[in-house]
């Protein structure tokens, strides 16, 4: 059975899955240690991603229920058929999916088509809100589209149609940086988010593991603020915007 090794944050292994899939499917490694011993895994100051033993717990339920991956589990060293980490090579494309896609010489297009299989049973006891609104403190480009976003001409009539899910953290600085009250629900599993994200009508967020988890169900309506910097996760397909 082939082997597939990657280091990257959460949202990196998301996009990684379009690639693994187009190969066959099989074993997926994770890194425990975040790539650091990965020559490949280093940019400016960093020598290892955020990725630990309990993001891969996290993981690990809605990665094993994917029919192409055999089971999840720790790197340890081991060789393996394919390292996915090989994407750092191609982060030409602001797209990472086809970073993944182009380390192994496979068509773009795999990307195009939902890569993530979901259990219904997963919104039954998720939050359910036709706003569903996430942003991390990494990857801004728009603060702008937000503070018109939250004015009071739309926050007022619907803030009790908003949630906020994320970290505890992530909501208090949200709320700080805006000044305005958004409803938070915490999402202690992974299934948990995958069922907030069906239950909502329009997924609000800025690019990482959330807006990754969206793309790959291809939520059918999904507003975005990229990283201005560096956006790499542009789709080109109905449904989708960017801010």
């Amino acid at each position: 059975m082939k082997t597939f090794k990657h280091s990257g944050d959460m949202g990196d292994i998301i996009f990684s899955l379009p690639t693994i899939k187009a190969l066959g499917g099989g074993i997926l490694l994770l890194d425990p240690d975040g790539g650091e011993i990965c020559p490949l895994v280093k940019w400016a100051d960093r020598t290892r991603t955020k990725l630990n033993k309990e993001s891969i717990d996290f993981l690990r339920p809605l990665l094993e229920y994917q029919p192409y991956i055999e089971m999840v589990d720790y790197w340890d060293g081991r060789k393996v058929d394919y390292d996915l980490d090989e994407f750092r090579k191609h982060i030409k494309y602001n797209n990472l999916a086809d970073s993944h896609l182009a380390a192994f010489n496979l068509p773009l297009g795999n990307r195009d088509f939902r890569w993530l299989d979901f259990d219904q049973k997963w919104k039954e006891e998720a939050v359910n809100k036709p706003l569903l609104i996430s942003r991390t403190p990494r990857y801004h480009g728009n603060f702008g589209f937000w503070e018109a976003f939250l004015g009071d001409s739309n926050h007022k009539p619907y803030e009790d149609k908003m949630a906020f899910i994320g970290h505890k953290k992530e909501h208090e600085i949200f709320e700080y940086t805006f000044g305005k009250q958004v409803p938070y629900y915490e999402t202690p599993t992974v299934q948990s988010i995958i069922g907030a994200i069906m239950n909502c009508q329009v997924l609000v967020t800025n690019q990482g593991f959330i807006h990754s988890l969206g793309e790959g169900m291809k939520k059918g309506d999904m507003l975005t603020e990229l990283y201005r910097v560096y956006p790499s996760v542009v789709f080109k397909r109905d449904g989708v915007m960017y801010v």
